[in-house]
Order: structure tokens, then C-alpha cells, then sequence
């Protein structure tokens, strides 16, 4: 298995980059943070209007209530997760699995619990 990309600094190498979504899973997934605390991330690409983060839960894995910075999309690529979001009168749960796309306009308060092993794609435009 290849070591963790660098990706120091986060931005485009040039006008195009590609990877390989399952090589970057088994990265996430082998790494000793995965087993330690369930989980683990790698931001694939940040800069003033954009972040791409591939993350890595194990069943039940939880990443507590908090906002993102701005709208975004999450793609499941393996597994099955719950996706709670917070309003002011209500939470509304949403069960994603693999192949699904779930769209956030607004940056609302929401949490993720994953339901068995996942991995999913998180794409976040920044607010201006």
C-alpha cells in the first residue's frame, strides 16, 4: 500500500488533478488515527472558495453538531450514514448510502453517525 499523499498546503498542483477516491479510502483506513478514534479525513484540495475532504468512519463513528463554513455536498462512496440536521423547531434525519448525494444551501447545524464502515466526499463552497 502507498504512504499518505502530501498534501501540505492543500491547493491544485496546475489547472487539473485527479485521484484514485479508492486508494484514498484505504489510506484513511489504514491509518493508526482510524483506529484510534474511529474516524479519519484528508483534505484533498483547499483554497479561498473550495475544500474537498475525503473522510473515513468506522460503524457508529460520530462527528458531533457543528456548521460548515458554507454550502455544500456529500457524496457517500461506501457504507450507509445517518445525516441529522438541526433547525430551530425540528431535526430532520436523513439515512445516505453508497452511490447517494445529499446538498446543504445553507450552513445549518447538523451531525453524521455512521450506521456501518463508510466513506464519503464532503465538497464545501466557501460563504462569500
Amino acid at each position: 500500500m502507498e504512504t499518505r499523499p502530501n498534501r501540505s498546503g492543500h491547493f491544485l498542483h496546475g489547472t487539473l488533478q485527479t485521484f484514485e477516491w479508492h486508494e484514498v479510502i484505504n489510506w484513511l483506513r489504514a491509518e493508526t488515527q482510524s483506529r484510534q478514534k474511529n474516524h479519519n479525513a484528508l483534505t484533498l484540495v483547499k483554497n479561498e472558495a473550495l475544500s474537498v475532504v475525503m473522510l473515513y468512519f468506522q460503524k457508529e463513528a460520530q462527528m458531533h453538531e457543528h456548521h460548515a463554513p458554507g454550502q455544500f455536498t456529500l457524496t457517500v462512496l461506501e457504507g450507509r450514514i445517518n445525516f441529522l440536521l438541526y433547525l430551530k423547531s425540528e431535526t430532520i434525519s436523513t439515512e445516505l448510502s453508497q452511490g447517494q448525494l445529499l446538498v446543504l444551501e445553507e450552513p445549518t447545524p447538523h451531525a453524521i453517525i455512521a450506521l456501518e464502515e463508510s466513506a464519503f466526499l464532503l465538497t464545501i463552497i466557501a460563504a462569500r
